[in-house]
């Protein structure tokens, strides 16, 4: 595929090797209704007008009633329509179903109400990131109820079912950004969220999976084949790279953007409980203490997390996916630290507040710049 297909009133840029199919078969299908919505339209307006009623014309009995070459022609006619429209159609349908065997496999889990995308080498991210030039086979999977994955731009919609695996595959041969110019470093610039709209493409849950359902929008992202492994080995890393003592606030505020789909910093209430104040919520529980069922808070905090129906606060509902396999203990370590600085963090954005420098977490000197 040289170049993406251009946008339509219909669909938009195409940008993976199956959108051409998939765009041929919805024009062959729509110029057909054209066609004929066109040609009914003038034959009703036609037979409208010549067979008006008169003034003092008298009813006539004996039209027409039957003919045989007429009624065998407009049911072989449309029978014909039908089968070319599945050969089209069925060809583009084995294209987008049969992934090739070289494809690069990517786990992906849907819950309420966030996706989470897993690479070979153990990677994570909450945002898509595939190599240019090279097939790639979604694993699909949901943690909780049905959702459905959907990329516009590639073309690619597949329900994802519980207890069921199903798959999708897409090959995208132009890295984000304009085609023929050079991508943007991909590695610094999402974590800061700076990549415009125009160079990421959108990934959408199509199927109503709850009241956090609108919040389940993320991006896919097309880095070169150099870029991609580079992504990959430092994102399969990035958090153990961290000191101990930075944790909460160089991992914490990237971990929340997850939470925050059901959380918030500032009281407000959500899908679960806001996390303002829950240090001391957790230390005043009955079960919690020395001898009690969680010894302390922040095994309160840890069970929560990977058992989240252990106990649920009320009046919430236990809807809250286990994150047991997707965050490590390094992982819940750095929200533990996180809950417990809620006030150096900006309750709406989740960030260092800007009077802190953003690698020590310490005032900023005077006349510092953010």
């Amino acid at each position: 595929m040289d170049t993406p297909t251009p946008p339509t009133f219909w669909m938009p840029t195409g940008a993976s090797t199956i959108a051409p199919g998939v765009d041929h078969t919805l024009d062959v299908i729509n110029w057909i209704c054209y066609f004929f919505f066109a040609v009914i339209l003038a034959l009703m307006v036609y037979f409208v007008v010549k067979y008006r009623h008169r003034k003092g014309e008298r009813f006539r009995t004996d039209y027409p009633h039957h003919n045989t070459p007429l009624e065998i022609g407009w049911s072989i006619l449309p029978t014909i329509i039908v089968i070319g429209i599945f050969v089209v159609g069925f060809r583009s349908y084995l294209d987008i179903y049969t992934a090739p065997k070289n494809a690069f496999d990517v786990k992906v889990t849907a819950q309420k109400w966030g996706w989470t995308f897993q690479y070979p080498n153990g990677a994570q991210s909450d945002d898509l990131y595939v190599p240019a030039g090279q097939p790639v086979r979604l694993v699909l999977r949901s943690s909780d109820v049905l959702h459905s994955l959907y990329i516009p731009d590639f073309r690619v919609k597949r329900d994802i079912v519980p207890g069921r695996y199903t798959y999708a595959w897409f090959q995208c041969d132009f890295p984000t950004g304009q085609p023929g110019k050079e991508p943007r470093n991909p590695n610094a610039a999402r974590v800061e969220g700076a990549l415009d709209e125009a160079q990421r493409h959108a990934l959408f849950c199509t199927e109503y999976c709850g009241t956090g359902h609108s919040k389940m929008n993320r991006y896919v992202y097309v880095l070169d084949e150099a870029s991609f492994g580079e992504w990959m080995q430092k994102q399969s890393r990035w958090i153990e790279d961290i000191p101990e003592d930075q944790l909460w606030f160089k991992a914490g505020p990237k971990l929340f953007a997850r939470c925050s789909q059901c959380h918030s910093l500032d009281g407000t209430d959500g899908i679960g409980p806001s996390w303002k104040g829950i240090v001391e919520r957790a230390k005043a529980y009955p079960f919690v203490g020395e001898g009690k069922k969680y010894g302390t808070w922040e095994d309160y905090v840890r069970t929560s997390i990977l058992v989240p129906g252990d106990y649920v606060v009320p009046p919430y509902a236990n809807a809250m996916p286990t994150f047991k396999g997707q965050l490590n203990d390094v992982a819940i370590d750095a929200l533990i630290g996180y809950m417990q600085h809620l006030d150096q963090l900006d309750p709406k954005t989740g960030k260092l507040l800007p009077t802190l420098d953003p690698e020590t977490a310490q005032p900023r000197a005077a006349g510092a710049t953010k």
